[in-house]
């Protein structure tokens, strides 16, 4: 049995949203991730309470970066670079869910990037 200890954000609000444990994040239409697991939304394993501090938002979409996947209160949870052929970044760990035979659609996506060929 493994268990991973927690790692929580200072001054986190009481009530504030959970951020461990099997939550939902919603995908922004045409977006790496929603094309990736070519639905609206999913289940993903979260080990660890980081989050993005979305008093940062206008900042890293100012420079360039767009959160393609929210949880269930809008927090982020997947943030890409548009134009870029696979730059996306997740607040969960996609190589801990796959397995032999069963990669995760992330990474079989991330491979696929990086060995296309370039025009």
């Amino acid at each position: 049995m493994v268990v991973l200890a927690s790692c929580p954000v200072p001054d986190r609000a009481p009530g504030a949203p959970r951020l461990s444990g099997a939550l939902t994040v919603r995908f922004v239409p045409d977006s790496i991730a929603s094309r990736t697991y070519g639905r609206g939304e999913i289940a993903e394993d979260f080990f660890c309470n980081y989050e993005l501090s979305l008093e940062f938002r206008g900042l890293m979409e100012r420079g360039g970066l767009r959160i393609t996947g929210v949880g269930e209160n809008g927090e982020a949870r997947i943030v890409e670079l548009p134009g870029h052929p696979f730059y996306l970044a997740t607040l969960f760990r996609p190589q801990l869910s796959s397995a032999p035979g069963r990669p995760h659609p992330l990474i079989v996506a991330y491979l696929e990037a990086v060995t296309a060929p370039r025009a």
